[in-house]
């Protein structure tokens, strides 16, 4: 049986990234508290990066789990920020604040959206086919 490498990293790199998001998300306040305020953006930065990556390198590839992943990993961080805000005050919003989070998790939950669409409307290939 043959593995193929962009899907490997593809998957690779969404588990990361959700990796990445979920500890952000737990973390939250706490983290800010406990590690600086330098820790939680490059958590955020990185798991964007990772998210954005994993698409990018999984395009051509059909892969519900890849799909899945990001789609969880821009929920967890849109709810994420969801919290902090409701946490804070809705009436007052800063920017930047936990409002990023919404803005920024919206789109990583897009792109899981839009791989889990082109998986599905890609035909499985003659090779994939056969051999079962």
């Amino acid at each position: 049986m043959t593995t193929n490498s962009k899907l490997v990293i593809g998957v690779g790199l969404a588990a990361a990234s959700l990796a990445f998001f979920l500890t952000n998300a737990i973390g939250g306040l706490a983290l800010l508290r406990i590690a600086g305020p330098g820790l939680a953006p490059v958590l955020g930065i990185g798991a964007i990066v990772l998210a954005t990556a994993a698409f990018a390198v999984s395009w051509n590839q059909r892969s519900y789990l890849v799909a899945g992943l990001l789609a969880a990993g821009g929920t967890t961080f849109a709810i994420s920020g969801l919290i902090a805000l409701a946490r804070i005050n809705f009436a007052v919003i800063e920017f930047p604040g936990p409002i990023l989070g919404i803005i920024l998790g919206l789109p990583i939950l897009g792109l899981g959206i839009a791989k889990g669409i082109r998986t599905a409307r890609t035909a499985p290939s003659q090779r994939s086919i056969s051999s079962q």
